[in-house]
């Protein structure tokens, strides 16, 4: 699954700030929070779009990406990358 620059730089602020927790909540966190978007539905993207976990491992231990994290999709957009990742999802192995 390919993400445009601000889904990624989101998305990695947001693994960041997943594994970074009990130092705070981070601001990909809290906008996470403030449109309501259930995390599972974040993990789903991420995980079609960085199937190697070390890759996740790593985007979670590095420090997140230089500036602030923007939400970068709509109420509908997200609803469609999240079908999307299902789809992607649904073809991969285990």
């Amino acid at each position: 699954m390919k993400l445009s620059r601000d889904e990624e730089l989101f998305l990695r602020h947001w693994m960041y700030d997943e594994v970074h927790y009990q130092e705070g909540q981070g601001p990909a966190k809290r906008l996470q929070l403030e449109h309501r978007t259930i995390p599972a539905d974040l993990a789903a993207i991420i995980a079609a779009a960085f199937p190697d976990t070390l890759d996740q491992a790593e985007a979670a231990g590095s420090p997140p990406p230089a500036g602030t994290p923007t939400w970068p999709w709509t109420e509908e957009t997200l609803a469609a990358r999240h079908a999307e990742a299902r789809a992607v999802l649904r073809c991969v192995k285990f």
